[in-house]
């Protein structure tokens, strides 16, 4: 299904089909939860209750795996002892 992008202040948006809004019971001022991932360039929205941490974004989990691959004798060096 393709939706438009529209402008809503300095933001932009894209609508929820009507249809899916009643399946999906979504209220209007109801928080979502939207996951991004610049590698495919798509995002994802999820009702908050679906998401187990939405701390743990997909770009901390880059930024974790940068860094273990960066200090990784230091970090299996510190493990040992």
């Amino acid at each position: 299904m393709l939706q438009k992008i529209i402008q809503v202040g300095n933001s932009l948006a894209v609508t929820i089909p009507k249809d899916f809004v009643r399946e999906a019971g979504i209220k209007k001022g109801q928080k979502v939860a939207v996951e991004t991932n610049g590698v495919s360039k798509t995002f994802l929205m999820k009702p908050p209750h679906l998401v187990e941490n939405p701390s743990l974004t997909p770009e901390f989990f880059e930024w974790l795996e940068r860094v273990g691959r960066k200090y990784q004798k230091a970090i299996i060096e510190l493990a040992q002892k």
